[in-house]
């Protein structure tokens, strides 16, 4: 049976595993400031979604309220004069349809929002990493064991 002969370059420890499963620039500095910025934004992403799916839930109650009212209208309507039912539904459908423009258009706001919240610190997080990496090179130049020759 063969040897098996071990590779001297193999990770001895699940601590050299996980070294060489981090991205080279996750210790990096000049990263930080778009890391930041990065889950800045999942929480504010996360905060609006909130806010919306709140009163997504808040509209389809009322259409549920609604809904039930109208079918009681119509179930008690007299059968003789159906129109008092079809009002009662077209009423129904109506303000059911004013809902879904407003699902709508506060999903659009939602939207733009976190659109333009990332677009604002994306740019604040680029400036803060050119301003880190210039003074991080200014600083590499100048050692403080370093000599004039």
């Amino acid at each position: 049976m063969p040897t098996m002969k071990s590779n001297t370059n193999s990770p001895t420890s699940l601590l050299d595993v996980f070294k060489q499963m981090q991205p080279p620039m996750s210790g990096n500095p000049a990263f930080g400031a778009q890391i930041e910025q990065f889950w800045d934004a999942q929480e504010k992403f996360l905060e609006e979604t909130e806010a919306f799916a709140q009163h997504w839930f808040e509209r389809r109650h009322e259409a549920v309220r609604t809904a039930l009212q109208a079918a009681r209208n119509v179930s008690s309507a007299n059968p003789s004069d159906p129109s008092k039912a079809f009002q009662s539904m077209a009423e129904w459908q109506r303000h059911s349809a004013e809902r879904l423009v407003a699902d709508a258009q506060e999903w659009f706001e939602t939207v733009s929002r976190c659109a333009s919240y990332v677009a604002e610190t994306e740019a604040e997080a680029v400036e803060k990493t050119v301003g880190d990496v210039a003074a991080s090179t200014k600083s590499a130049g100048k050692s403080s064991k370093s000599e004039p020759v």
